[in-house]
């Protein structure tokens, strides 16, 4: 009875919203205007509101800046013509993303600061994985690289050369986290135009044995514990960047298992099966029904990196619902939130175009 009353109201919450929000779907879809104004409210450090405390406002504040950068660099490689503009960009919120202000949370967990221990062994995985990404993407909309490409690269390398899974924070290991870091150290060694780090395959290897959960085929959110979606569809988006065979079987996986056919042609993702009842955490976002909005706002990199128009729109569909776009931004999300569904509803591939010819960069 429960859960016919549950879908009763979800229904009636439609009927009145979508129609409404139908329109203004339609007209959201304007990703430079979407990252003006993420770029705006970098460069005149606005933090990213509605974080629940430390450690989680000093972890969106970075993820603000790396997201963001992926969001320009996807813009960049979909329209060329605009690419010189994206890097300046790109270059901008780089530099600012490595001030120790915005690593400052990590730098309290661990008491040392990340970009200056690089050398050394402890994890630091959140940090270095987004600054990794960051530096790779610069690199590849066509910025000079960065001279941290190389420690940062190295650094990785040998953290992953000595551990199966790195830690966020002491005692902290989370799959998708490292996942991050993964992609980060593949994209630094195609901007040193050197061959696939070594670590990275045995990585993946160590992942697909150790960290499959059984029942649902995806990765697990850490060790020990099941696959969720937020967590999967995370993932998921960063596999593409490392493997993308591996990347569209679990989108795929990751649909079958937790998606979701809304009313009106809507689509979401849950956070947990259907018919296990959990509670939701500052990672799943607050949950509606058992739906996920930051797994449903990951996932949608799988169906814009494989032009799938029909299941993005119906995923937008539900973001525009719940996040109500005003101003080119979303009205009921937190600004971290903005940067990840731009970077993952525009997502595209990476090529080297804008690495291999010098000119570009004009």
């Amino acid at each position: 009875m429960r859960r016919w009353k549950r879908s009763v109201v979800l229904v009636g919450l439609l009927v009145v919203v979508m129609p409404l929000r139908v329109v203004v779907a339609l007209r959201s879809e304007r990703p430079a205007a979407r990252l003006q104004y993420l770029g705006a409210r970098i460069e005149a450090h606005d933090g990213p509101g509605l974080a629940p405390g430390a450690p989680f406002d000093g972890e969106w504040w970075l993820v603000l800046h790396s997201f963001s950068i992926a969001a320009a660099t996807n813009l960049a490689f979909r329209h060329p013509e605009e690419a010189p503009a994206r890097r300046a960009e790109i270059a901008r919120w780089l530099e600012l993303m490595l001030t120790p202000e915005v690593r400052a949370f990590d730098t309290a967990q661990w008491n040392e600061d990340a970009l200056e221990s690089v050398e050394g062994t402890k994890g630091h995985v959140g940090v270095l994985g987004h600054v990794a990404w960051a530096l790779g993407a610069s690199c590849l909309a066509g910025n000079a690289p960065h001279p941290l490409v190389g420690p940062i690269a190295d650094g990785l390398s040998r953290r992953f050369a000595a551990s199966s899974l790195l830690e966020t924070y002491p005692g902290e290991v989370y799959v998708p986290d490292n996942l991050v870091a993964l992609a980060g150290l593949s994209l630094l060694r195609r901007c040193q135009s050197a061959p696939e780090d070594v670590e990275v395959r045995r990585f993946l290897e160590r992942l697909e044995r150790d960290h499959l959960d059984a029942e649902t085929g995806l990765f697990v959110f850490a060790p020990g514990q099941p696959a969720r979606g937020s967590g999967a569809a995370w993932t998921a988006y960063f596999f593409s960047l490392v493997d993308d065979g591996r990347a569209r079987e679990q989108f795929e996986r990751l649909f079958r298992v937790f998606g979701t056919e809304l009313p009106f042609g809507a689509l979401a993702v849950r956070e947990w099966p259907a018919g296990v009842d959990r509670g939701g955490d500052v990672d799943s976002g607050p949950l509606v029904f058992g739906l996920s909005p930051s797994a449903t706002g990951f996932a949608m990199a799988g169906p814009a990196l494989t032009n799938d128009v029909e299941r993005l729109s119906a995923l937008r569909l539900t973001a525009e619902t719940v996040g109500v776009t005003v101003n080119d931004r979303f009205l009921l999300s937190p600004l971290v939130g903005d940067a990840i569904v731009l970077a993952t509803s525009t997502a595209t591939p990476w090529t080297d175009a804008f690495v291999s010819s010098p000119s570009a960069r004009q």
